[in-house]
């Protein structure tokens, strides 16, 4: 943490926001960091894909892809900003913020959007824009996305202006994705059109980042505040299950789309219950194994875009084509 990085004057007010709700969390209310801590958890990258699955797999594949097209837009787009911008965490900004010890091991890299706002904005709020008609659950999906905005003020791992302009960009998603799905299944062709355009912006975004974006570098007690090479590989890997989950759907739904509601129920569960069983373990170990290796960039987000495409496209391959035994 340091003061002498020189902060424009609009983040001060920011700053001075999330310091009068620190004064009410450190001493008095620190019993709720685990409330807003499990509250964020809808925006972590495991639950939103899980959601996402579950859906595409056992109730609605349309629907299903709808939330994945948001989840992989999400990541490509708030990844990129938060590249771009290179906006520190906000206790770095300030000697005077004391982040929940808590939200930390969460909160790395650069802060600028928030991806737990984006994300729970994006594929929560996509469920609120499906389900629109049923007015109860429809607001309860939508204070469950301004209570995830407003754990990351509260736990002091983002400003203002990172959770706000993370929400902007989710709802921005659920509209476009919206209205590309729309135009895509009047010629089912145009999901590979959609899918070459989503390729070229990625690669053209991933060259930047990585060959051609101006990255700060700051250094407190010799110790870098946020290493630029660490975060580039974590946002490519990111990239490249992103890439998977959206080239999975695009081309499933084009050659092969499927319908849940064709198996029976109990099916359907035995589908879900599996699938969640496998997702669980590409994630945790599969993350694991990237994380504690450092494996090549090559290798690790070619590993992670297969696993993306497993869930969108392998997964579903495999037991449509079983299902006349199920």
């Amino acid at each position: 943490m340091i003061d002498c990085l020189s902060n424009p004057s609009w983040i001060n007010p920011q700053i001075d926001c999330l310091l009068f709700l620190q004064q009410f969390r450190i001493g008095h209310l620190e019993m709720l960091d685990k409330f807003f801590l499990s509250i964020t958890v809808l925006g972590e990258f495991w639950l939103p894909t899980l959601i996402c699955a579950i859906t595409y797999w056992c109730i609605d594949s349309r629907a299903g892809m709808y939330l994945f097209s948001l989840e992989g837009f999400n990541v490509l787009l708030t990844h990129f900003f938060k590249m771009l911008a290179c906006v520190y965490r906000p206790w770095i900004l300030s000697n005077s913020l004391h982040p929940s010890e808590l939200a930390i091991p969460y909160a790395k890299g650069y802060s600028f959007p928030s991806g737990h706002s984006a994300m729970t904005s994006s594929v929560i709020g996509g469920i609120a824009y499906l389900i629109r008609k049923r007015k109860v659950l429809c607001t309860f999906l939508v204070i469950l996305i301004l209570l995830v905005g407003f754990s990351r003020l509260w736990l002091g791992v983002h400003t203002p202006q990172d959770v706000v302009c993370g929400l902007l960009t989710g709802l921005f998603l659920v509209f476009v994705a919206n209205f590309l799905i729309n135009w895509a299944e009047k010629n089912r062709n145009r999901y590979l059109y959609i899918a070459g355009l989503v390729n070229i912006l990625a690669i053209m975004a991933i060259v930047y980042i990585k060959f051609f974006n101006t990255y700060r570098i700051d250094y407190v007690s010799g110790e870098i505040l946020v290493d630029p090479e660490r975060t580039i590989y974590f946002t490519i890997i990111t990239y490249g299950f992103a890439l998977g989950i959206l080239n999975g759907c695009f081309l499933c739904r084009r050659f092969f789309p499927f319908n849940p509601k064709e198996f029976l129920l109990k099916n359907r569960i035995i589908i879900g219950i599996i699938g969640a069983i496998l997702l669980f373990i590409l994630l945790k170990y599969l993350l694991e194994f990237i994380i504690m290796n450092v494996i090549a960039l090559k290798y690790a987000t070619t590993l992670m875009f297969i696993f993306g495409l497993f869930i969108t496209l392998i997964y579903p391959f495999i037991f449509t084509r079983f299902k006349n035994k199920l």
